[in-house]
């Protein structure tokens, strides 16, 4: 019986515990866990040109497959592929469609084809920190079959580099992923995180997590993020040759639903807007510089999915 009461005991000091203490919330890795990322993104760009409005509509889908192949000691390496990848694209210039699933009469499928099933490598930590990237010239071990150097391709060049660069491949994983504090949190605490803008764009995003609900399987995790550009003067190369500064300012918010096991989101949405100029630098048919008033809409849903 005394053994009984000192078990029921230890049991409630313990169960206090945990409850004083709050919920630790970090990435889980095993050898061989495999993860399916799915993206859908809608994208509106409102912009002042010559006093006239012009709007832009891009739609992308993608789908990219990560596996844990090594252990770190701050998290995985993970081996990544692209399964997917589509991007609908409106605006004055005209209509663009480049689809992996699509035929094969256009060359844009035919080099988002080349890209699938090639793989890269991710170290990510148990935050939800991307340290680095490697192997990302795989991606385009298909594209050099096709001569994009000439021609009206050269701006599909342009915008796979900006797309399959390591910088551009690290913020865009990280996007997906909730960032998590070294701490253990309770309902209604807050961390701060600060991260890179998708894209080569000299822009960061300084965002305030918060925990708002825990069960036993699941958490719901928060954010509010503040877009700022960290340099006016870095000169940027557009998809069509041109070259621009930028300098936008914006508002952020993230609503995610995140295992208590392994700390993996289920579902991510993420709604931001943008709003500031951009500056065509003068050159080729532009005599002098142009500034662009503009406004950028995004809303991001992510699902994730152990395999």
């Amino acid at each position: 019986m005394k053994g009984i009461i000192w078990g029921f005991l230890l049991f409630l000091v313990s169960g206090f515990g945990l409850f004083k203490t709050g919920l630790r919330l970090e990435y889980t890795f095993q050898l061989g866990d495999e993860y399916r990322i799915m993206q859908n993104t809608n994208q509106t760009i409102k912009q002042f040109i010559m006093g006239m409005e012009q709007l832009g509509e891009n739609v992308y889908a993608g789908e990219i497959r990560m596996r844990v192949i090594e252990l770190t000691k701050t998290g995985a390496r993970l081996e990544a592929q692209f399964i997917k990848l589509k991007n609908a694209s409106k605006s004055f210039m005209g209509d663009l469609t480049m689809d992996s699933e699509g035929t094969d009469e256009t060359v844009q499928n035919r080099v988002f084809k080349a890209i699938l099933r090639k793989s890269f490598f991710i170290v990510l930590n148990k935050s939800g920190k991307v340290e680095y990237v490697e192997g990302e010239e795989n991606l385009w071990s298909g594209v050099s079959a096709f001569d994009l150097d000439n021609g009206t391709d050269v701006p599909l060049k342009m915008m796979l580099n900006q797309m399959l660069s390591k910088s551009a491949l690290k913020s865009n994983v990280e996007q997906a992923m909730v960032y998590y504090t070294d701490r253990y949190v309770k309902p209604g605490d807050s961390w701060t995180s600060k991260n890179e803008f998708p894209m080569d764009f000299p822009i960061q995003v300084y965002n305030s997590w918060s925990l708002t609900k825990v069960t036993d399987a699941k958490a719901s995790v928060s954010a509010n993020g503040i877009y700022a550009t960290t340099d006016r003067e870095k000169v940027l190369t557009l998809p069509n040759g041109m070259k621009a500064k930028v300098d936008l300012n914006g508002t952020q918010s993230m609503e995610a639903s995140v295992s208590t096991k392994t700390g993996w989101p289920t579902a991510l949405s993420i709604f931001s807007k943008l709003k500031g100029k951009m500056v065509l630098l003068a050159g080729g048919l532009l005599p002098m510089d142009m500034d662009i008033p503009m406004e950028i809409l995004t809303e991001t849903q992510y699902t994730i999915v152990k395999m």
